[in-house]
């Protein structure tokens, strides 16, 4: 267990080509969060509890500079670009941009009666989830809940697949908050980008970070997530594929595809399809293997076992007429 998280953790998804490259290549998709489902999630609102404009405009100018810098950083590294003084006119750049928008924002104000920290808190937001530029894994808690097969798993068409994280103390694993706030309030802003005490600024990110990338509503705690967070794509694991679970309505002779298809992958890989409880609404599973009998008759060829057939029928007829044959 590492910070007190589960020793197994759980990916619920549909059956497709993607999925199914994500266990044999045994990679794992880490997702920009602005394309979660809920609008909500890594989306907080910003709060303005500065009552100072020059401490506003420090935080906006440190957010924009950074951002514009970091943007033509990679722009530059992508086209390979080593001009002279490369460094130096990102540096400028930055500047420039950022004292552009300042300027804009106070000419609004002056103009058009803009509310001058409505407008700072706006942007504020947007180059600091800007500068959120980060993937996220989610995984489950649980293998049974019953929503999270009818909303991630395709309806039980899908599978379940988990992941041994006992021993990868280095990955960044959090549990989501459900009963945190949706805002950040602008002092917690300014603490992390100037606070006079490293302990201060970290503190300030760290809750900061809490916000934007952990906290979601209380409707969604039946999912009981827990987040990997690294940078955004698909990527080799760094968890240990441990078992694969297929849902109630995932199709026989996909279970037998896959299986076959891990059956070489090196360390122990697990097998379960789900079933339903008896007595209650909970759902439970079986381990199974490529010996159960109804995995038997794969991969079957039914051209062939028809002409087989056909061919048994015609032999019983010649037996049949070479016996009557020799009766006469």
């Amino acid at each position: 267990m590492i910070r007190n998280i589960p020793s197994r953790l759980y990916k619920y998804k549909s059956f497709s080509i993607d999925s199914l490259d994500l266990l044999v290549s045994d990679s794992l998709y880490f997702a920009d969060p602005t394309t979660f489902n809920d609008p909500l999630d890594c989306n907080p609102s910003v709060l303005n509890d500065i009552d100072n404009a020059d401490k506003l405009n420090d935080i906006l100018h440190k957010l924009v500079k950074d951002n514009h810098q970091k943007e033509l950083e990679k722009a530059a590294k992508k086209i390979k670009y080593r001009g002279p003084r490369t460094l130096e006119k990102i540096e400028i750049l930055g500047e420039s941009e950022a004292k552009k928008l300042i300027n804009g924002i106070a000419e609004n104000v002056d103009f058009y009666g803009d509310d001058f920290d409505d407008s700072a808190s706006y942007h504020i937001k947007r180059y600091l989830l800007k500068n959120y530029e980060i993937g996220v894994l989610s995984l489950a808690k649980k293998f049974n809940c019953p929503l999270m097969w009818s909303h991630y798993a395709d309806q039980h068409k899908g599978f379940c697949i988990g992941y041994d994280v006992s021993e990868n103390n280095s990955l960044d694993i959090h549990p989501v908050d459900y009963k945190g706030k949706r805002f950040i309030r602008t002092q917690q802003v300014y603490d992390m980008l100037f606070g006079s005490f490293e302990n201060v600024r970290n503190a300030a990110k760290k809750e900061i970070d809490r916000v934007i990338l952990l906290s979601k509503a209380p409707s969604w705690k039946y999912e009981n997530e827990y987040r990997v967070i690294d940078k955004q794509g698909l990527q080799d694991s760094q968890l240990r594929l441990s078992d694969v679970t297929f849902g109630l309505r995932f199709k026989e002779s996909a279970k037998f595809s896959v299986m076959r298809a891990l059956q070489p992958r090196q360390g122990e890989i697990n097998f379960y399809e789900m079933s339903l409880s008896n007595d209650s609404f909970k759902l439970k599973r079986t381990l199974i293997d490529l010996e159960n009998i109804k995995f038997r008759a794969y991969p079957e060829s039914n051209y062939e076992r028809t002409r087989d057939a056909l061919q048994m029928f015609n032999d019983l007829a010649d037996d049949e007429n070479s016996l009557n044959d020799e009766s006469l």
